[in-house]
């Protein structure tokens, strides 16, 4: 984090200020402003110089509630995390969570009484995770450079294996961006360049770019992991509004004798998929073979009810969900519901982030068929790379 870190909480009970105030500094925050009047922490965030890093509310509070926070947050457009503190039943805590999506807020989960380090160190985490996957802190790359770097060819693909814990099988990969810099062993994340890629209206020459070179690979990997294996390509909404890109990709896949079976299109949920076109666009991938799948769900537009109308082969589970799992009762009930739904429409669920071995075991023992991804089985590698990882895991599998 860079800058004063300053974190905000609204509480009517002046014990859960006092161990917030106690408790955040030891976190790394420079600054907590605790209020007992949620009137005038909102004021307090809509006069602030700059927005405080997170807020934390109680949901049930005399007079303005948790509720009234979290709509007023919303209108004011605050992008900062909001962590609820409250002992509420689960289903009021999912309710809350799904309005504060609706109103475009930045939810990151409960904490529950008493409050202690690390609980707030989870939230913390999570919050840190979803800034990462919205690309909050990486410093954009200009159009310029991108588009120097797409004349010469230097996108390639890093691959990131989805394991399926039960049969000990690697069951698909995920082709991952990156920008290769000539003269150096650092390569480019894909948080420098994807904003300008989209905002640039790039993204199609970078994926189409990305996914000849992990077409080219493809023989190669199937190789090693069978012939079986698929291929995730990540794809944003907003390339799914030209109702004829779907073909543009299944042409590409011809070139290569590549089936449209054997690919698993990721589409990521910073943008709801509303448009005729969009939903054109989807269903055609659909009809065309492709598997189709709800990237970092939990954290977008994209609700369990939706999930019946959309017709989805994979859902992802965000790694702000999975972080803590263990032991977090919110996120255990909220991939309990998903995980029935998923069942009942014959959906491939992927435990996506998983960095602890505690939640792999709590993940292995209560969803054997969940797929694993995370850095705690594989980080993101290349492709001589990824091969030697996976003998060094069949080894260990086995």
């Amino acid at each position: 984090m860079k800058g004063k870190r300053v974190a905000v909480v609204i509480d009517d009970s002046v014990a859960i200020l006092m161990a917030m105030e106690l408790l955040l500094p030891e976190l790394g925050f420079h600054q907590v402003m605790s209020f007992s009047k949620p009137r005038q922490a909102l004021e307090y965030l809509k006069q602030a110089s700059e927005s405080p890093e997170i807020v934390f509310t109680d949901l049930n509070m005399p007079d303005f509630d948790g509720m009234d926070v979290i709509r007023e947050l919303g209108q004011m457009g605050y992008r900062g995390g909001v962590c609820l503190v409250s002992e509420m039943e689960q289903r009021v805590l999912e309710l809350a969570a799904e309005l504060a999506r609706k109103h475009k807020v930045c939810f990151i989960g409960n904490i529950s009484k008493p409050i202690t380090s690390e609980k707030l160190r989870h939230a913390i985490v999570r919050l840190q995770q979803l800034e990462e996957r919205n690309f909050t802190h990486f410093k954009p790359m200009s159009r310029k450079a991108l588009e120097q770097a797409l004349s010469e060819h230097r996108i390639f693909p890093y691959y990131q294996p989805k394991v399926s814990a039960q049969h000990s099988k690697v069951s698909s990969i995920e082709v991952l961006a990156r920008i290769s810099e000539p003269g150096k062993t650092d390569t480019i994340l894909p948080g420098h360049f994807i904003p300008t890629a989209i905002n640039s209206n790039l993204i199609n020459q970078l994926t189409k770019q990305l996914l000849t070179r992990a077409l080219e690979d493809l023989p190669v990997l199937c190789s090693q992991f069978g012939s079986d294996l698929k291929l995730s390509v990540n794809l944003s909404p907003s390339q799914l509004t030209n109702v004829h890109y779907v073909r543009e990709i299944e042409a590409l896949l011809a070139s290569f004798g590549v089936k449209t079976e054997q690919v698993v299109i990721e589409i990521t949920e910073e943008f709801a998929l509303k448009s005729c076109e969009q939903l054109e666009a989807l269903n055609r991938l659909r009809i065309h073979g492709f598997g189709v799948s709800m990237d970092d769900f939990g954290t977008g537009y994209t609700n369990l009810h939706q999930l019946r109308a959309l017709p989805f082969t994979e859902v992802k589970i965000d790694r702000s969900l999975i972080n803590n799992i263990s032991q977090d009762s919110f996120s255990q009930v909220v991939v309990r519901s998903l995980a029935t739904i998923a069942e009942s429409l014959d959906i491939i669920l992927v435990a996506e982030g998983i960095e602890e071995m505690s939640d792999l075991d709590y993940l292995e023992r209560h969803y054997p068929d969940m797929l694993m991804q995370g850095f705690l089985l594989c980080k993101p590698k290349p492709c001589d790379a990824l091969m030697r990882w996976h003998q060094s895991w069949q080894k260990v599998a086995s």
